[in-house]
């Protein structure tokens, strides 16, 4: 199952694994609305000619409904007119275009929160047989909700032999566990199972059969607005997107990256995947992109017939090299030569943006759905975990940003960041250095914190790293934001004591960012008569104290300006006496940055760094 956390032991992307999952510890996560399902929610026209719909329910009708349980399972679903209240907590209000008149609901969290879990294989049937005799193609269609949790799997099932065979669609496979709740329309090809026969019956399937209280049950899944129609003649649906750089040098296919500083702007290649639901042959089915923002980009790629049925996947035959600063913002969708009589499925918008940008290296899209404390049989002990990167010039990291949730039970955990490049020859990733621990405050928990290197850490173009975050341990354990899927073998970890790493299947990007700027502090020399500390705690996203002391009285004032030199903040503390001072900065003043103070003390002065994180 794709939503299990894997543990691979031995080398580098070995075969062998054995299960681990997320510790029990929050396992399950309260949906966060800011992170929202990033898929549109389309809403097919109705003006299909009469006859083509051969079934259409809109669920307001519970009778036309069988609701059942397989193989001994007891918990089942419910007809629902309002969306239950902990599946509005932990996935959301059912969105569908009618759902106030009644839809269909499996609320699986219920048995999380109750701590008792039990096998599920739950049913919800059309009880009617459907008369699909005279089409050539078909084409099924339905609203659906769903969150993902470790170990359950949803489907659509359709048989036309009484349940005798079935064929299984399995819904959301590549979800990874508390991503974001995806509401969609979904559109799936029965026509193997379907066309010419005239007893077709459709299920949907929740299934579970782990029924352990700290992995199993699910959060939960919703369907409405069922329809079997025959397909209509063209029809292609876009079912993936991908925009990649580095192709060929640690990932085949590359990786994507979302922050992309000046000094690793490289080509990035656009790429997708794509059905046939239609009931002909689509001609010249092709891949278009096109990109908005501080650049423009145009691009297809090469046609091909796909048959009925069929799936392919396609680049573009042009390259986009980001040479402006800014936002570049995606978006993908096919065609074929004949005009799409169905357009609900051909588009899709790149969720998040690509940015390039002084000096931040991040593969998130910054937008956070999942976490992970640890694997289970770690649970408990230190932890690292992090995502392979391409290096395309000559750089140096000299801090590393790492986003962690907002639980709080972060607080006062301790956290760092470790950068390993990979040595070809040794076919593994080399230690190369850590940052300092840094202890989590409460008003920098739940958004990016910088931690920083005492001296920049190399990188050569042409080399990949590991970037790594990275906790202690403990009976609770910092938590770190999760973001989209990405390829499998690109987010790797090592547990405590192991010399090999492991990785996640079906895995998400971990968000933790390269820092491409020194954080390395100036040389200064306090004066005969005074002594300035740097502040504390650094960086800060709240509050932080500046320690000085006067050996004599002196007239003391502080300046406060940004990397571009731009004074932000002045303080005139007059003629100060002997004696110990502390200096309060409140990181509101500030936007999120670097920034330098200067003391002037009589007529000496004295300049620190310092580093605010929101």
């Amino acid at each position: 199952m794709k939503k299990v956390y894997l543990l691979v032991s031995g080398v580098i992307l070995a075969a062998g694994a054995a299960n681990a999952q997320v510790d029990s510890e929050r396992a399950y996560l309260p949906f966060e609305k800011q992170d929202a399902t990033t898929r549109t929610i389309g809403l097919v026209g109705d003006d299909r000619a009469p006859g083509d719909i051969i079934v259409s329910d809109d669920c307001s009708d519970e009778t036309n409904w069988v609701m059942g349980t397989e193989g001994g399972t007891t918990p089942e679903w419910e007809y629902s007119l309002t969306t239950p209240a902990d599946l509005v907590d932990y996935v959301d209000v059912m969105a569908s275009p009618t759902n106030a008149n009644g839809f269909f609901s499996f609320n699986a969290v219920q048995y999380l929160l109750g701590g008792s879990v039990e096998a599920i294989d739950a049913t919800v049937t059309y009880g009617s047989t459907i008369d699909c005799s005279g089409a050539t193609a078909v084409t099924l269609e339905f609203f659906a909700a769903y969150r993902a949790f470790n170990t359950d799997q949803v489907f659509v099932e359709v048989s036309n032999d009484g349940w005798g065979t079935f064929t299984s669609y399995e819904l959301f496979a590549d979800m990874p566990t508390n991503d974001p709740t995806r509401q969609e329309v979904i559109l799936r090809d029965i026509t193997a199972v379907a066309a010419g026969e005239a007893a077709v019956e459709v299920r949907f399937r929740f299934t579970e059969t782990g029924a352990d209280p700290d992995f199993g049950a699910g959060y939960g899944f919703m369907v409405d607005d069922f329809k079997v129609k025959e397909a209509w003649d063209y029809d292609v649906e876009i079912t993936a997107s991908y925009h990649r750089s580095g192709v060929g040098v640690y990932m085949e296919n590359g990786m994507e990256y979302y922050q992309i500083p000046d000094s690793q702007v490289t080509e990035i290649e656009f790429a997708g995947e794509v059905q046939n639901l239609g009931g002909v042959t689509q001609v010249n089915a092709k891949l278009n992109v096109e990109v908005v923002g501080a650049g423009t980009y145009s691009g297809t790629s090469a046609g091909a017939d796909l048959p009925v049925g069929a799936s392919d996947s396609v680049s573009c035959t042009t390259t986009l090299t980001p040479t402006a600063s800014g936002d570049y913002n995606v978006t993908y969708w096919f065609d074929s030569d004949d005009a799409e009589e169905e357009t609900v499925n051909d588009t899709i918008v790149d969720a998040g943006t690509i940015q390039r940008n002084e000096f931040m290296y991040a593969r998130d899209n910054g937008i956070g759905g999942s976490s992970i404390g640890n694997v289970t049989s770690n649970t408990g002990a230190p932890l690292l975990i992090g995502n392979t990167m391409d290096f395309f010039a000559d750089a140096e990291i000299g801090a590393v940003d790492i986003v962690v949730t907002s639980d709080a039970s972060n607080v006062g955990k301790l956290i760092f960041a470790q950068v390993m490049i990979f040595d070809a020859g040794a076919g593994a990733f080399v230690y190369a250095d850590q940052t300092a621990d840094h202890e989590i405050t409460s008003g920098e928990n739940g958004g990016p914190i910088k931690v920083i290197f005492e001296e920049p850490v190399s990188v050569t173009a042409g080399q990949s790293i590991l970037l790594l975050a990275g906790h202690y341990g403990g009976a609770t354990e910092a938590r770190f934001r999760m973001a989209q899927g990405v390829d499998e073998q690109s987010v790797l970890g090592y547990t405590s004591g192991a010399s090999d790493p492991f990785f996640l299947q079906s895995p998400s990007a971990i968000m933790v960012r390269a820092d491409l700027n020194s954080y390395v502090g100036i040389d200064e020399e306090a004066g005969n008569n005074f002594a300035i500390s740097q502040n504390m705690p650094n960086p800060f996203g709240d509050n932080s104290v500046i320690n000085y002391e006067l050996n004599e009285a002196a007239a003391v004032s502080v300046e406060f300006v940004d990397v571009s030199g731009k004074v932000v903040k002045s303080i005139n503390n007059g003629t100060q006496a002997a004696g110990t001072y502390t200096l309060d900065v409140d990181a509101n003043d500030f936007a999120e940055g670097v920034y330098f103070y200067t003391f002037t003390v009589g007529a000496e002065k004295v300049t620190k760094r310092m580093v605010i994180t929101k």
